[in-house]
């Protein structure tokens, strides 16, 4: 049953408890409060389980830092981890992080999506080595 929210216990004084109420009181989605959840909690073990409102700001740049460089985490897996680390510092807690100096992930190459008229003209000189009828209908599209 991973669709459906675990209860919290009433008068709860567990750091990630009241987080949790909190993202529940906002509207957010059960995914985003995993999701959020997840890079919390990485974010307090990666610093030797320290209580967050004793991190600061140069803390969030060590984690995003070290997302990009040892973990190679997407552009996108960082920004998600940012944006859990952000709604907990300024939403939830009240405290600004300001702005944040981090090694960014890199961008993956983007690989070409169709062949070109000369690498289509390459593949089909070569019959022999390619099933000529798959070839010629994968290029049938762009010819």
């Amino acid at each position: 049953m991973d669709d459906i929210r675990p209860p919290i216990a009433q008068g709860s004084t567990r750091f990630l408890d009241q987080l949790r109420l909190h993202i529940r009181q906002n509207g957010l989605a059960y995914r985003t409060e995993q999701t959020y959840l997840l890079w919390i909690k990485n974010f307090i073990r990666f610093h030797s389980r320290q209580h967050p409102k004793n991190l600061g700001s140069q803390d969030i740049e060590a984690f995003l830092s070290h997302l990009a460089e040892q973990r190679n985490c997407s552009v996108n897996t960082q920004r998600i981890a940012l944006n859990a680390l952000v709604y907990m510092y300024k939403r939830f807690m009240g405290l600004d992080v300001g702005d944040l100096k981090f090694s960014p992930a890199p961008t993956p190459r983007q690989l070409p999506v169709v062949y070109s008229r000369d690498e289509i003209a390459a593949i089909l000189s070569k019959p022999c080595r390619y099933p000529w009828l798959m070839t010629l209908v994968m290029c049938l599209d762009v010819c």
